[in-house]
C-alpha cells in the first residue's frame, strides 16, 4: 500500500486557498446559517469539509465514470448553495436531492438487491420499485449524515470507522477503487478529523450531503458484488444517521414542529449538555469532542462485533435491536435530564 504525497500535498494546497476565500468573503454568510450550532460550540468553523472530499475524489479519481462524477458533483454543489444560504428552502432542497439522486440510480447498475425477505426481494426485481426504493435509503442516510453533523468529528469520525474496519476485512474492495486509493481516502479523513476536532473546519451540508452520498453508493456496490454478505450488515454500518434521520420526523411531528426546521434536540446535542453541565466543563470544545467521541467509540464496538459476523443476518438484526435500545433509552434520560436542568 502506498501513499501518494504529491497529490495529498495539491489536495491540501487547494483545499487551504478555498478555506482562506470562505474566511475573507463568506464568514458573515456561515456565522447566519448555523447560528444553531453555536450551541456546542463557542466558535464556528470553516465549513469546507466537503471540498477536502471532493478534490480527493477528483485527484484520485475516486469514481467510476464522468456520469457518476457529475451526479457526486451535484449533490456536493447542492450542499454548497445550502450552505451560503442562496438555496435556503429545505423543502425545494428535498425535491433537488431526490431528482439528483433518482436520476443517478436510473443512469447506473447501482440497487439494493437483496434483504432477504422474499416478498420484498421479489418486488426489487421490478426495475422502476428499485430505483425508487434505494432512492429513499439513500437519501435517508444523506439527510440524517446532515442531522448529525452537529459535534466536532461526529460524522467524519463515523465514516472514518466503517472505511477503515471495511479495509481490514477480507473481502476484495479492488473490484472498484484500488486498496492504496482507500488508504489515502483514510489519512485525508483523519487529517480532516483533526482540524474538526480543533473547531477550525467542519462538513457544512456540502461536505454531508457528499461524504452520505458517496458512502451510501460504495456500500451498495460492495453487497451487490458480496451477496454472501448480510443486507442488515450494510443497514448496521448506516444505522446512526438513518435513525437519527426517521427519529428526528417522528419526533417533531409529535411535538407538532416541522421537520424541516433545525433545533438543538438531538441525541447528540443533548448528550454534550449532559457532559457539559454533568461534569461541570467549562469549554465546550472539550466537551463538545469528548461526546463525539464516546458516541464514535460506542459505533466502533459495535461495527466490530458485527463485523465478525458480517455474514449471519441475525446477529446483524441483534445488533441493530441494541442500537435502537439503547438510542431511545439514552434520548428519554436524556431530554428528562435537560428538561430538569432547565426547571
Amino acid at each position: 500500500m502506498t501513499i501518494d504525497f504529491y497529490k495529498l500535498i495539491l489536495l491540501f494546497l487547494m483545499s487551504s486557498l478555498v478555506y482562506f476565500f470562505n474566511i475573507k468573503f463568506l464568514r458573515s454568510t456561515y456565522q447566519k446559517a448555523y447560528k444553531h450550532q453555536k450551541y456546542s460550540s463557542d466558535f464556528l468553523g470553516n465549513p469546507v469539509g466537503g471540498y477536502v472530499i471532493f478534490f480527493f475524489i477528483i485527484l484520485f479519481k475516486l469514481y467510476l465514470d464522468y456520469l457518476e462524477l457529475f451526479f457526486l458533483f451535484t449533490i456536493f454543489f447542492l450542499g454548497i448553495l445550502s450552505d451560503i444560504k442562496i438555496f435556503n428552502s429545505p423543502i425545494k432542497r428535498l425535491f433537488f436531492q431526490i431528482f439528483i439522486i433518482l436520476t443517478s440510480i436510473s443512469f447506473s447498475e447501482i440497487g439494493v438487491t437483496s434483504t432477504r425477505i422474499d416478498f420484498i426481494d421479489y418486488l426489487l426485481m421490478n426495475k422502476v420499485l428499485n430505483v425508487l426504493f434505494t432512492t429513499f435509503c439513500i437519501l435517508i442516510v444523506i439527510n440524517g449524515s446532515n442531522f448529525i453533523d452537529g459535534l466536532n468529528g461526529l460524522v467524519t469520525g463515523y465514516y472514518l470507522i466503517i472505511i477503515t474496519l471495511l479495509l481490514n476485512y477480507e473481502f476484495n474492495l479492488d473490484l472498484y477503487f484500488q486498496s492504496n486509493l482507500l488508504v489515502n481516502f483514510v489519512i485525508v479523513l483523519i487529517i480532516l478529523l483533526l482540524v474538526n476536532f480543533l473547531n477550525k473546519v467542519f462538513l457544512g451540508d456540502n461536505g454531508s450531503y457528499l461524504i452520505g452520498f458517496l458512502f451510501s453508493i460504495y456500500l451498495i456496490k460492495i453487497h451487490q458484488v458480496n451477496s454472501s454478505i448480510s443486507p442488515y450488515f450494510i443497514i448496521l454500518l448506516l444505522w446512526y444517521p438513518c435513525f437519527e434521520n426517521l427519529f428526528s420526523i417522528i419526533r417533531k411531528k409529535i411535538t407538532k414542529v416541522l421537520a424541516t426546521d433545525p433545533d438543538n434536540s438531538h441525541l447528540h446535542q443533548l448528550f454534550f449538555q449532559y457532559i457539559l453541565k454533568k461534569y461541570k466543563i467549562k469549554n465546550k470544545l472539550i466537551a463538545n469532542n469528548l461526546t463525539s467521541l464516546i458516541i464514535n467509540t460506542y459505533h466502533f464496538l459495535i461495527f466490530y462485533v458485527g463485523i465478525q459476523s458480517i455474514n449471519l443476518t441475525n446477529v446483524q438484526l441483534y445488533l441493530l435491536g441494541i442500537n435502537i435500545i439503547v438510542y431511545i433509552c439514552l434520548y428519554v434520560f436524556l431530554n428528562r435530564f435537560n428538561k430538569n436542568l432547565n426547571k
